[in-house]
């Protein structure tokens, strides 16, 4: 198993940098690539009845050139994503296909009501996912021993509300190598040896792991966002709002903060072991009362714990546990290193 010294760094390879004027690209690739055919694709799909989704897959990894400013090496889904060896997952929420609750029949994000029974009893479909596929020890070695891992996602913003107007596209990125980037390398070889490789030996159907964005396991990889932008009014007249952009040199250390942990998702058990095991001065700083004391935060419903306190920095979600993603009875237990 890989020792964790960090024998790399965060600090992106300058050697391989040789993409510039990145935010004039990335801004052309957007208008060209995403919004312009997206348009043109949900005006033909009134036609057709086909769904309007713009595939990310390959799209992915061209905006991950522009965002890393590292080039490709021109293997298609074999080999290196990018030419310094970092991978490159993208995950498509936008244009998935809903499913009418009443008769079950699939339902394009564009309308409003059942084209075959009139329901506007809609269920909207948002379970896209990063999948990381593992089948072999030199495969998981490969991600353990990964340098980068850039995650593209497209969603909306607004998807609680059933907003479809505008829409977002984030960046993140993970280091598998370093010590406060290491839960991705736990649930990588949880996949591996407790989920995928008993129902390989067992002849049975086996699937990618998943990791779900804005999802606990997300949050305790302690991904790094180096870009976000908001396509506002995507179907009509859409303009790009860039929200975030981390220049593509810079090192990617501590002084770059992850993506804050909502505690909402938390349950009553993982609060009880947040509170019993962290001290109040590591709590103190982020709640939206400086003036609250250790016994009045305590004391509050669990409701109003959230409110006061509603996101977990780096050093919090340390105290919050894996949640048990074993769906197969082992011989043998794996244990986290």
């Amino acid at each position: 198993m890989l020792n964790l010294i960090n024998f790399y760094n965060m600090l992106p390879d300058k050697d391989f940098i040789t993409i510039s004027d990145n935010l004039y690209h990335i801004e052309k690739f957007l208008k060209e690539l995403i919004i312009t055919p997206k348009n043109l694709l949900s005006q033909w799909a009134v036609i057709t009845n086909q769904t309007p989704a713009v595939k990310l897959g390959y799209i992915g990894q061209h905006l991950a050139s522009l965002l890393t400013g590292v080039k490709g090496t021109r293997t298609g889904a074999r080999g290196d994503d990018l030419a310094d060896g970092s991978e490159v997952k993208s995950c498509n929420k936008i244009d998935q296909a809903d499913k009418c609750k009443d008769c079950e029949s699939r339902v394009m994000r564009m309308e409003s009501v059942c084209s075959h029974c009139g329901s506007t009893n809609i269920q909207r479909k948002d379970d896209s996912k990063w999948l990381f596929s593992v089948r072999s020890k030199q495969e998981l070695e490969r991600y353990l021993n990964m340098k980068r891992i850039v995650l593209i996602l497209m969603d909306y913003p607004r998807f609680n509300e059933n907003d479809f107007s505008d829409i977002r596209i984030c960046s993140f990125e993970i280091y598998p190598c370093e010590e406060r980037m290491k839960v991705f390398r736990d649930l990588i070889s949880n996949h591996y040896y407790n989920i995928y490789r008993p129902k390989a030996d067992a002849g049975k159907k086996t699937n990618p792991m998943n990791l779900h964005p804005w999802k606990i396991q997300f949050y305790k990889c302690n991904p790094i966002k180096t870009f976000e932008c908001i396509i506002k009014d995507i179907n009509n007249s859409a303009s790009i709002e860039i929200k975030k952009y981390i220049e593509p040199f810079l090192e990617r250390d501590a002084q770059l903060a992850v993506e804050p942990m909502p505690t909402d998702l938390l349950n009553k058990h993982e609060w009880d072991v947040l509170l019993n095991h962290c001290d109040f001065d590591q709590i103190a700083p982020l709640l939206k009362n400086p003036h609250l004391s250790r016994s009045e935060f305590l004391n509050l419903s669990l409701k109003r714990k959230k409110e006061m306190l509603p996101f977990l920095d780096e050093e919090l979600r340390s105290y919050i546990p894996l949640r048990d993603i074993v769906s197969v009875t082992q011989s043998t237990q794996y244990h986290r290193t």
